[in-house]
């Protein structure tokens, strides 16, 4: 029996005819051309204030950018499980350019601004930093520079749990300090160019009643200048810290000094329903409405888990706050800006929330701000309303589709298609609903490249220009009801589109009256059932229709008339999926017949002009399983469906009716579990013959359909898994396997829809509609171009836009200070000469600040205890070399890497003088101590001398040696003060011109006012 069945494939390989070899894997590239919309599985955000653009990373390794002008591209890793690395991503060219590997697990990391530099952040609480070197591509290097434990937390204070969760830049002093965050509650203030400790606060509230050690879950600077941070916990507190930066790196405060006691307790009802603080946002808006957006982190939706509060001056009297309700709960949010460079007046910020379902949730950031304004003035405000975002769908979802692409006949042709309409079936060009036409009038297709249409739920028709990658509607048809016009509601299942004629039909389901519509150019028919399947004979213009109750029914389009109906019987599923009119010769004799699939996996062959079965009746598996597709294929593997296939192109040149005559015939059935490909001429006989089998063990197939190349058929099969796979026809041999990412199979539920919608045109282009939120296109040849300005609308990162001098020194914010609070200390008069605040008169320039770090963490701070366990005579040494060697006296030309001052400014003088003053003290104590051991080693000294020595005294030589490096010291520090007293006045010059500066600006501001 075995040796029987290899002989009958043997000799259906023989006479198959087919002449080529199949399709070939050179001849397929399948690839995601376009992703339209927003990824499913998303988990965070990030954005760029500058290029304005989004970012949304997946929890499968995507991530999504959006920018201006509805650009959109994105980013697939080649690992789909999130990874613990840091990646680059080179945005023009859409690539993954390096991949950073870290000894410890990095929890969290930083980029400063203007810079190539970041701070990455440990789970042992060192923290290291990396520059993004472009040479000879993007790549990270780590530099030198290090914060470790020990020198940030201290040696003998480190405790258990010092993960870094937060590494924040100073605003207005990004490149002099970074706070550090730790999960037990410890924050550092970090002076970088002095590397040590400057500030410690947040520890001693880490307590509670029942002695529960807090943990950091989230922070964020709530102030301009960096003197104040919002801190939450897990146990949903909310605490405002002073970072009192007053001082700092000027050297009169060389110990790190503690504040225990946070400014201000937030108590927002996160603690009392012990729900953590999952993210925490601000925004500063001149003070008067500044604001700080909460989301806790909790598995179910309550009323208090978004909310927004205000901080300003008023801050101590009363807190003002929204909350706002949301159906579930969210992951992340983030503040976007729309705001173009040409209309900066024009600001409108939008408040966007990631919900754990993968819908993104919109609010008017205006609106936010108006309530909270308003509800300090104690009115009643409107609550602002969150608006979902979906895919451009017109009102109602999609149920069925067609793709049409690269068919100039289809496209030119087609403006006949909708020139003469019933009134059951109007035209809508007009503006509604969202939807954004090219034009209040209809112009035809002459300029249209792709088609897609689109069957709705509400019993619409939508015809989009898929000739770019954003889908544009440009018509729409709404079947209406009979008795009036209203728009039936009446879900469609079934779309069928032939150019040649042209004609489109349309099927849907109805619930009501147990009968559904077909809705052809401008006549209507009835049949019973919903409308699964549907066909037209081309040369007897034959309508055939199959319904979910196992009806075909065949009409006559020209009447339109009834030809016949006929039921075929199931004991599982009698739907009709597949219906197929063919010549076939039978008995010596030509044979129109139709071929019928059902749901059942049964096949079997009627009479196309009466209906009378053929044969003794079905064949079908012995394990039947859902059926998805039907093709009879030719002798060359090529779809029979007499010259036009299901979405109404031509395969081929060739007359595939007339090969189909005189070469064998199959009929190729896909189910959710297996291939067959049967004989088609016993299977019009009722008997079945299975020629080739392929069982699916993984995972379920859930859509197939067939595809040509440029000679060649193939069959595509996507499975719910996400899965592609690629096969050739007859043989069904695995060609190419690859996967969607990000794909999702929903199945239908009861009496419903599936939420993924999948077609695709006969030239492998596959367009798949996951809900409301994304479509993916996805192209199968290789070097197949689909789109026109694919590149424009996938261009994200704009080059022309270039950083003004203002945005990169960030200007202070002048308000006038009406009421005390705990915000009044950032919200002041600058021209004010009473009070002086340290951090508003701080301020960098980028550029210089940038040369600097570039010194700074190209240098070791922290050498390995290798090099620091030399003889101390050795170090002392090279100290007084290194002070020797220093150039005190002025220059016109600058010189680089002078000793320990190379790479610093003068700004940063002082303090680094102070230090040396230090130093240089303890240095001529040493002098004094080891100067006699110096002299030692010296055989000519006297025996008095040498008895001095022995007790510890001083010889006259010795006095002389430690007299003259003490006047050489003495030399040295009245330089450092000369230069000292140079750098104080050019400060107190820089401050004047400062305060003379903001007047000009106050008085200039006045004037404009009257």
């Amino acid at each position: 029996m075995f040796v029987k069945k290899l002989m009958e494939k043997a000799s259906i390989k023989k006479s198959g005819g087919n002449s080529s070899d199949g399709l070939k894997a050179s001849d397929v590239d399948p690839r995601l051309v376009f992703h339209h919309g927003v990824p499913s599985g998303g988990a965070k955000f990030a954005y760029d204030t500058i290029q304005r653009i989004l970012a949304l990373s997946t929890k499968n390794g995507q991530i999504k950018l959006y920018g201006k002008d509805n650009a959109q591209a994105i980013l697939e890793s080649s690992e789909a499980l999130p990874s613990k690395f840091l990646q680059v991503w080179d945005i023009d060219k859409k690539s993954l350019s390096d991949v950073y590997i870290a000894k410890e697990e990095i929890t969290c990391f930083a980029v400063i601004r203007h810079s190539l530099y970041m701070y990455i952040g440990h789970s042992n609480g060192d923290i290291s930093v990396l520059m993004l070197n472009q040479e000879p591509s993007w790549h990270l290097v780590q530099m030198k520079y290090t914060i470790p434990l020990s020198a940030s937390y201290g040696i003998s204070e480190v405790s258990d749990d010092t993960v870094v969760t937060n590494i924040l830049p100073q605003p207005a002093a990004e490149s002099k300090r970074v706070l550090i965050i730790f999960r037990n509650g410890q924050m550092i203030l970090w002076d970088v160019q002095e590397s040590r400790s400057i500030l410690r606060t947040g520890g001693n509230m880490l307590q509670t009643l029942h002695n529960e050690t807090k943990k950091v879950t989230s922070a964020c600077w709530v102030c301009p200048f960096g003197s104040k941070v919002a801190v939450g916990y897990n146990n949903g507190e909310l605490f405002i810290w002073s970072v009192d930066s007053l001082n700092i790196g000027n050297g009169s405060a060389p110990e790190c000094s503690y504040q225990n006691t946070p400014l201000l307790k937030l108590n927002l009802g996160y603690k009392s329903e012990k729900i953590s603080i999952g993210s925490i946002k601000w925004v500063y808006a001149g003070g008067k409405a500044s604001r700080v957006y909460v989301m806790g982190a909790s598995d179910y939706a309550t009323s208090n888990l978004l909310q927004v509060v205000l901080l300003n001056e008023n801050t101590e009297s009363r807190t003002i706050k929204l909350g706002l309700h949301l159906s579930e709960c969210c992951t992340d949010m983030e503040i976007i800006s729309s705001t173009s460079t040409e209309q900066s007046k024009h600001k409108q910020n939008s408040f966007i929330l990631l919900g754990k379902s993968g819908h993104l949730y919109l609010y008017d950031d205006s609106l936010i701000e108006r309530y909270l304004l308003q509800c300090q003035s104690k009115s009643t405000p409107s609550l602002p309303r969150e608006v979902i975002v979906k895919l451009p769908l017109i009102e109602a979802s999609i149920t069925t589709a067609k793709f049409i692409s690269n068919n100039s006949n289809v496209l030119n042709s087609a403006d006949e298609l909708f020139k003469n309409y019933p009134l059951f079936v109007p035209v809508e060009t007009n503006q509604k609903d969202g939807i954004s036409l090219s034009s209040a009038k209809f112009t035809g297709f002459s300029k249209v490249q792709n088609l897609y249409i689109t069957g709705h739920s509400n019993g619409a028709i939508t015809i989009w220009d898929a000739s770019c990658p954003n889908f544009i509607p440009i018509l729409q048809l709404k079947q209406q009801s009979e008795n009036d016009c209203s728009l039936s509601g009446i879900p469609l299942t079934a779309l069928y589109f032939d150019s040649n004629s042209p004609l489109l039909v349309s099927g849907d389901q109805s619930g009501m009256k147990g009968t559904d519509h077909i809705i052809q150019s401008v006549k209507s028919v009835k049949s019973t059932g919903a409308i699964l399947s549907m066909n037209i004979d081309p040369s007897s213009m034959h309508l055939a229709v199959g319904s979910d109750q196992g009806h075909v029914s065949v009409f006559d389009i020209d009447g339109p008339t009834l030809l016949y109906q006929k039921h075929i019987a199931s004991e599982l599923s009698a739907g009709i999926i597949s219906l197929q009119f063919l010549t076939c010769s039978l008995h010596g004799f030509e044979k129109n017949i139709l071929a019928v699939g059902t749901k059942d996996s049964s096949v079997m062959s009627i009479d196309k002009e009466n209906g009378n079965t053929l044969g003794t009746g079905t064949i079908h598996p012995k394990k039947p399983s859902k059926a998805l597709f039907m093709q009879v294929l030719d002798g060359q593997g090529r779809p029979v469906t007499g010259s036009i296939t299901k979405d109404g192109l031509d395969l081929s040149e060739r007359n595939h009716i007339e090969d189909a005559t005189t070469k064998q015939q199959y009929i190729l059935l896909c189910s959710e579990k297996a291939l067959y490909v049967y004989s088609l001429v016993h299977a019009i006989q009722g008997v079945k013959k299975v020629l080739y089998k392929k069982k699916f063990h993984s995972s379920s197939c859930c859509w197939a359909s067939t595809f040509c190349s440029h000679s060649d058929v193939g069959l595509v099969l996507i499975f719910t898994s996400g899965k592609v796979e690629l096969r050739s026809l007859q043989e069904l041999s695995l060609i190419v396997e690859t996967s969607i990412r990000g794909f999702s199979y929903s199945p239908p539920k009861s009496k419903s829809f599936s939420d993924s919608q999948i077609c695709c045109s006969s030239k492998g282009d596959i367009v798949l509609v996951n809900g409301d939120q994304e479509i993916f296109v996805v192209s199968l040849l290789a070097g197949r171009n689909i789109f026109r300005f694919l590149d424009s609308i996938s261009h994200i990162y704009r080059k022309e836009i270039l950083l003004s001098q203002d945005e990169l020194a960030p200007s202070p914010v002048v308000n006038k200070e009406k009421k005390r609070g705990i915000f009044s200390s950032v919200i002041k008069d600058f021209t004010s000469s009473k009070e002086k605040h340290a951090p508003i008169l701080e301020t960098e320039d980028s550029k210089e600040s940038i040369q600097e770090l570039s010194a700074i963490f190209s240098n070791e701070n922290f050498p390995c205890d290798a090099d620091n366990n030399d003889n101390l005579t050795v170090d002392e040494d090279e100290l007084e070399i290194s002070i020797d060697d220093i150039d005190l006296d002025d220059h016109e030309e600058k010189h680089k890497d002078q000793g320990i001052l190379g790479g610093l400014g003068k700004k940063k003088l002082t303090g680094k003088f102070q230090a040396l003053k230090g130093r240089l003290k303890e240095m001529t104590g040493n002098i004094q101590k080891t100067s006699g051991k110096e002299e030692q080693q010296d055989e000519q000294a006297g025996a008095v001398d040498q008895i001095k020595k022995k007790y510890g005294c001083s010889s006259s030589n010795e006095t002389s040696v430690a007299k003259l490096a003490q006047s050489k010291l003495q030399e040295n520090m009245n330089k450092l003060q000369g230069i000292n007293l140079r750098t104080t006045e050019m400060q107190d010059k820089a401050k004047s011109f400062s305060l003379l500066a903001n007047q000009v600006l106050r008085i200039a501001e006045q004037d404009k006012r009257k």
